[in-house]
């Protein structure tokens, strides 16, 4: 199996690494203009050596380059800044190479309906985001909690994500990543757009309805997108109604990511960094502890899409690219202040 990267940044190594682990027998091959990022570990940390050299992978300066070359693509990732997502993935479908695109899909709706068109008359093409939360069992716990109404009907659901953008790639400065660029997609809102798209999952088949929404740069970070962002969401679903509030910031120390639902029968709470998810209910606290390594979540992601790819699965809906269009879309409308 032939594997091509675009970009390896901090999570296009991490997918490298986490693919050759699975499969030493596959071949790389990269698509990079820019060498900034080093070697780095599971933790993202800096160390010595030569990536190319480690996974013997070929690089080229361009995709038609790597075309003219003949050389038959099984997989792509895509992990570039996300303002390249879209027409990155149009060109890779084209060319009938199945894709696995990182969060977000794009900065922008340009194009997104000629992707969608492209992948929906391409069937036979796998294509994934890189919404690993999915495959976090703590978020597989709320899942199954709430589709067996443990606590009722939810009123009230609470999403909290604040972590500190200097925190998150140690070995650069926060100001030259696309997370601190408008240009490049950056912006809290579309950065941890992975609670935006777990609250799809968790609440499928509801009507999200934006009661309000705010977002701005209120800090002296050097960024020029928004490092805060507060909104109120109605969902709705048989005429029931649940209020959900969700904040986030890039300023936050400790790091905070928690969830709360509130229902007729009781009250569910969870820490995503602890692992705790407590239950209660008719005066009784039941506490459930996940404890795991996170490269394990990326793993079981990566080997779900190389196991549908090997034997032509189809991906669940929940997990495709077509997904990723519908958070995408609900994310820039959160971004328009209301």
């Amino acid at each position: 199996m032939n594997a091509l990267f675009l970009g390896l940044g901090s999570i296009g190594q991490r997918h490298l690494r986490n693919l050759y682990s699975i499969d030493k027998n596959i071949k790389f091959f990269a698509i990079r203009k820019k060498f900034f990022t080093p070697l780095l570990t599971n933790k993202n940390q800096a160390i010595k050596g030569n990536i190319k050299k480690k996974y013997k992978i070929i690089y080229f300066d361009s995709l038609e380059a790597l075309k003219k070359e003949n050389i038959n693509i099984d997989i792509a990732f895509i992990c570039t800044p996300s303002n390249y997502h879209v027409d990155e993935a149009i060109w890779l479908v084209k060319n009938n190479i199945n894709i696995f695109v990182e969060k977000p899909l794009g900065n922008s709706l340009k194009n997104v309906s000629k992707l969608k068109k492209l992948l929906i008359s391409k069937n036979k093409i796998k294509h994934m985001m890189g919404y690993q939360l999915k495959f976090n069992p703590i978020i597989l716990k709320l899942k199954n909690l709430l589709k067996k109404k443990i606590i009722g009907d939810i009123w009230y659901a609470n999403i909290h994500h604040g972590e500190n953008i200097n925190d998150f790639h140690p070995y650069e400065g926060y100001e030259h990543t696309y997370a601190a660029r408008k240009d490049q997609g950056g912006g809290v809102i579309l950065c941890q757009i992975h609670e935006i798209d777990y609250l799809m999952y968790l609440f499928k088949d509801y009507k999200i309805k934006i009661q309000n929404s705010y977002s701005n740069k209120i800090t002296d970070l050097k960024i020029n997108v928004e490092d805060s962002f507060t909104s109120t969401l109605l969902l709705i679903k048989n005429k029931k109604k649940t209020i959900c509030d969700v904040h986030l910031n890039f300023y936050e120390r400790p790091k905070k990511r928690s969830i709360e639902f509130l229902g007729k029968l009781g009250k569910i709470t969870c820490d995503l960094h602890s692992g705790d998810v407590i239950v209660f209910k008719n005066n009784i606290t039941k506490k459930y502890k996940f404890k795991f390594d996170r490269n394990k979540i990326f793993i079981k992601q990566m080997r779900y899409f190389l196991n549908a790819i090997k034997k032509n699965k189809k991906i669940e809906k929940s997990y495709d690219v077509i997904n990723g269009i519908n958070s995408l879309k609900l994310a820039l409308q959160l971004k328009k202040n209301r």
